[in-house]
């Protein structure tokens, strides 16, 4: 029975991408040149949530079963519209080498988009650039993407996005190929994107590669999932070079709500690194520093993703080996230097 389901759904999502194709956007790659060419060219990105209120058990510190933490902040339950707090972290992305951040984004109006404001305003200040992850904020499913995320969605909130972040700041608003880039966060952009000269889009997703084989439209990895699950040793490893020459990685994927117990199922297998005790971020630093020349873009997730538990940023680790030396700030500052400085 769940076969001829998902036989079903495969078909009706073949479909509903011919039928996108033809009204926007195509569904594949767009066909975006890579800006690659040498490690001193390599932009490092970092994906950066910007959904945290004040204190555990407020906004995304613990207050639900899908938001649970399991880590803290070194400077503990933050507010993200704290503005000593925006510039504590956007300090420490300079100091680590970091040139843009993938801001979080759910929609006019909202928490994030008052934060996302302020962050911009702060930019200037550190040297830093940033772009709009456009996340899906009227829904995640499958129907969403078809019913929700079309022509009239991009209609309402692309003249939003020009006004408050691309035109009012137009020399720190990060541009690919010369033109504002927006990224989406699947299913945002799989079945549609405005057919314009004006922005380049990416798709973020999960799954990339199985998102292209249903003729859907997957650009950019959010953290290298194909590597998990990733729970013992080894030897080797090879990261994908998506369009732009662009590349992800992570510190660790670890759900926080399932190692707490509350959640359980197929999702909660999929994991990479739960402690750090198999040093997966130095193995995948290690592979961009070798193969530079096939990179334009670094893209690290992330910056504050606490309930996945993939953060760079500072914090008291939950899981981490007491006598292990292992920090992922630090890591992430020393290998963007080896990387800009041309080091092996």
């Amino acid at each position: 029975m769940l076969s001829t389901v998902v036989a079903i759904l495969i078909i009706t999502l073949l479909v509903l991408a011919m039928w996108a194709s033809r009204q926007g956007s195509p569904v594949g790659s767009d066909g975006g040149r890579s800006n690659g060419g040498g490690a001193s060219g390599v932009t490092v990105a970092v994906f950066y949530y910007v959904w945290y209120c004040d204190g555990l058990g407020k906004g995304h510190w613990n207050d639900s079963v899908i938001t649970a933490v399991v880590d803290k902040p070194a400077i503990g339950y933050y507010s993200s519209a704290n503005e000593s707090v925006i510039e504590w972290q956007l300090r420490l992305m300079r100091d680590a080498g970091i040139d843009v951040v993938f801001i979080s984004w759910w929609g006019p109006g909202t928490y994030e988009d008052r934060v996302a404001k302020e962050v911009f305003k702060l930019l200037p200040k550190y040297g830093l650039k940033a772009a709009i992850l456009v996340e899906p904020f009227k829904g995640s499913g499958v129907v969403d993407a078809v019913i929700k995320y079309g022509p009239s969605f991009w209609d309402s909130i692309l003249p939003y996005l020009e006004k408050e972040f691309i035109s009012k700041y137009p020399d720190t608003y990060f541009k690919l190929e010369g033109k504002p880039l927006i990224l989406t966060f699947a299913p945002v952009g799989l079945l549609y994107l405005p057919r314009t000269g004006e922005y380049v889009f990416r798709v973020v997703a999960t799954h990339v590669d199985t998102l292209r084989a249903l003729g859907l439209r997957a650009d950019w990895d959010l953290w290298p999932d194909y590597l998990a699950p990733w729970t013992a040793p080894r030897e080797g490893i090879s990261l994908k070079v998506r369009v732009d020459g662009y590349v992800a990685v992570t510190p660790r994927f670890d759900r926080a709500s399932c190692r707490s117990g509350m959640e359980r199922g197929k999702q909660c297998e999929l994991v990479l690194d739960p402690t750090y005790a198999l040093g997966a971020y130095v193995k995948e630093w290690s592979w961009v520093l070798k193969h530079s020349r096939e990179v334009s873009i670094v893209a690290i997730y992330s910056w504050n993703e606490y309930h996945e538990r993939s953060e760079i940023e500072p914090h008291h680790d939950a899981t981490k080996p007491k006598n292990l030396t292992y920090d992922p700030y630090e890591i992430t500052a020393e290998f963007i230097a080896r990387l800009k400085g041309g080091a092996p």
